[in-house]
Formats: C-alpha cells, sequence, structure tokens
C-alpha cells in the first residue's frame, strides 16, 4: 500500500492510497551532490549590507553554509523581516540580524517608498527561495525584497495586470513591474534559491526570469478526477495566502470540476490584508479589485472563488473551523484518513487521485 508523506507546516502528513488508487507523482526531489555556494560566501564577504528576504527551508540552508562568512565578516549588516524565526533555525546568526519593518508611506500619493536602509551606500545582497506565484509568474529574490521594503510596490504591481487569472510561471505586468522596482535599489545583488525536495539545490545570481523558471521540474501527468496537493510545508503554508499562491502551478493535474485535497497548515491565519479583510466581514467572498481602492492580496479573492467554483475542494489545514467553513466556504476534514476516504468516495473507488507533495517546487503539465 503506497504512503506518500506530504510537507504540513513544520512536519508531514501521512497520505495512504491502495495501489489502484494511485495515480502520478510529482517527484521533486535532488538527484546527485549538493549545490555549489562558494560564489554566495564571495557576494557575503563583499557585500556591506545582507538581506534575508524569507525564511523557507531552503533559504535557510543557504543561510547556514555563509553563516561562518558572515560571523567573520563582522562589518556586514543582515536585515530581515523576521529576524527570531531565522536564527531560531540558524543560532549561528544570532543577535546578528536586524528587524527591518516595512516603510511606512504617507497618505498622499502613490509612488513607491524604499525603505531607508536600501539607499545606503555599499553593495548590497539579497537572499531569497524562488516559487511560483499567480500574479509575478516567478516570486523570486527581487519580487520578494520589494514586496518586504518597497511600500506599495505590491499595488502598483497589481494596477499593472489587465486581469486577475493566476499565470504561474509566466512573465507577466507584475513581473516587470517588480524587475524595475528592483533596479533602482543602488549596489544590489540578488541571490535566488530554487529548491529541490525542500532542500537547496540551485543558487542563481541576478538570474532573468527564463533561467529562474527553466530550473524548476517540469511534471507531465495525465489529468485525473481528484488530486492531492501540498505547497510544501513551512515557508509556504503558514498562512492561507501563500498557500492559495502555490496550488496554480499543479492546477492542470486535475480535470475541472474535479476534487482536490488541499493540504495546508495555515498556522498563522488568513495572511494577506484582504483575506484577513474577508473572514473578518470587512469585504465580502465577492469582492473584486477596483484600481482605486486595492489592498494587498486583493486578487487572492479571486484566487479563493475560481479554485471553489471551478473545482470541488477539500481543505486540511489549522485553520478554525469558523473561518474555513463559514468565512472562506470551504469544505474541511479534521485528519488526512478522513479526507482520503471522502476523496475517493467522490472519485469512486477505482479512481485515481494523483499527488504532488511540493507545489511550490515545480510546474504539473496534462499530458
Amino acid at each position: 500500500m503506497p504512503e506518500l508523506w506530504i510537507p504540513y507546516g513544520g512536519v508531514e502528513t501521512l497520505i495512504t492510497l491502495q495501489a489502484e488508487n494511485l495515480g502520478a507523482v510529482a517527484e521533486t526531489e535532488a538527484e546527485g551532490g549538493a549545490a555549489d555556494v562558494e560564489r554566495a560566501v564571495e557576494l557575503v564577504k563583499g557585500s556591506s549590507q545582507v538581506f534575508v528576504c524569507d525564511y523557507v527551508p531552503a533559504t535557510l540552508e543557504l543561510l547556514r553554509a555563509v553563516a561562518t562568512a558572515i560571523v567573520e565578516a563582522q562589518s556586514v549588516k543582515m536585515f530581515a523581516s523576521a529576524p527570531k524565526r531565522i536564527e531560531a533555525m540558524v543560532p549561528e546568526l544570532k543577535g546578528k540580524i536586524t528587524t527591518l519593518p516595512p516603510p511606512v508611506p504617507t497618505a498622499e500619493g502613490e509612488d513607491p517608498v524604499y525603505a531607508p536602509a536600501l539607499a545606503e551606500r555599499g553593495p548590497k545582497l539579497f537572499v531569497g527561495s524562488a516559487r511560483p506565484d499567480p500574479m509575478f509568474g516567478i516570486l523570486d529574490a527581487r519580487a520578494q525584497a520589494c514586496l518586504n521594503w518597497v511600500a506599495r510596490s505590491h499595488a502598483i504591481a497589481a494596477k499593472a495586470e489587465k486581469g486577475m487569472e493566476p499565470e504561474p510561471f509566466r512573465k507577466t505586468m507584475a513581473s516587470e513591474v517588480m524587475e524595475g522596482l528592483a533596479e533602482k535599489i543602488p549596489e544590489s545583488k540578488f541571490l535566488s534559491v530554487v529548491p529541490r525536495g525542500g532542500k537547496l539545490r540551485t543558487v542563481l545570481e541576478d538570474a532573468p526570469f527564463d533561467a529562474i523558471k527553466n530550473t524548476f521540474v517540469k511534471s507531465q501527468m495525465p489529468q485525473s478526477r481528484g488530486l492531492v496537493v501540498g505547497v510544501g510545508g513551512r515557508g509556504y503554508d503558514d498562512t492561507l495566502s501563500s498557500a492559495l499562491r502555490g496550488i496554480w502551478s499543479v492546477i492542470d493535474g486535475v480535470k475541472k470540476t474535479g476534487s482536490i485535497l488541499f493540504i495546508a497548515e495555515c498556522s498563522e491565519g488568513a495572511g494577506s490584508t484582504a483575506l484577513e479583510m474577508l473572514v473578518t466581514g470587512r469585504i465580502s467572498g465577492e469582492g473584486g479589485r477596483t484600481r482605486e481602492r486595492y489592498v494587498d492580496g486583493l486578487e487572492e479573492v479571486f484566487y479563493l472563488n475560481k479554485l471553489k467554483d471551478e473545482y470541488d475542494v477539500l481543505l486540511l489545514s489549522g485553520l478554525p473551523e469558523t473561518y474555513a467553513r463559514s468565512k472562506l466556504g470551504f469544505t474541511t476534514s479534521k485528519g488526512a484518513g478522513e479526507a482520503v476516504g471522502r476523496m475517493l468516495n467522490k472519485v469512486g473507488r477505482t479512481g485515481k487521485l494523483n499527488v504532488v507533495p511540493r507545489a511550490s517546487e515545480c510546474l504539473v503539465e496534462s499530458g
């Protein structure tokens, strides 16, 4: 009996299927040796500031590899949005990282506002893991840096888009906006990590969109009536916002109107401003983005509605039932065993379930 482990927050949840019910599995585990991090070490030694854009496992693995260089280069300043999380996983950097919150824009104007640290003199290195994204195509170190430390960047990028249809792995107007904003950060370099199996695999320096895209795994699978999908665990499914953005690169693995078991811990709740407003009743489920009154993440209300409208979604998460069912409109399950049983009831006892353990690491194409 096949057993599949799906990342769920900082742990994994077990999915057990009969052999006749197991369809295709999108494998992202890396083969071969470890990534070459020598160039990253050189860049750290030559930088006056290092900005950590996220705290996903592959980024943390790279930080462990360059930690000695950071500690030895006492003049290097480190910044992150959530230093405590990084220090907990990379104790060598304890006390070395300064909290850099997003800048607070004035009420007037619509121009981007950069955090003052980004304007300081000296070479700057931005480090983060790349992932597929329905608005930005790929969320790399450039885009993540702007979302973290350039106020209004999300709104400016959203307004550049003509529609809200999810477009993972496609170069969008929003991604071009982020590239333009990142180019204005003086003396900057960007390291984008592409993970495999949750681990550091490839480190790309100032890489263009297509170079990053071509590093991801492509998995072909025949469309099935059911899909079991996890987005990648800690760093990817901490919030519903992050999880919702992570599912679209693998949606071709299931037929339209098919059933999806969506596995995402969501330990930190909704995530984006728009989803928080949705679960607290400040906007309706039918609320769409308006050019004049955009709030960060408003496109995610569209993604949520599209997912529920086009598929039969069963959510396995840590969200309170009041939010998940009543406010967000999900059907929920209390455990993996119950969820798989309900999925098989939907697709039939001889039906096949395709499985994607780490949607954040691959592109699924039907075929």
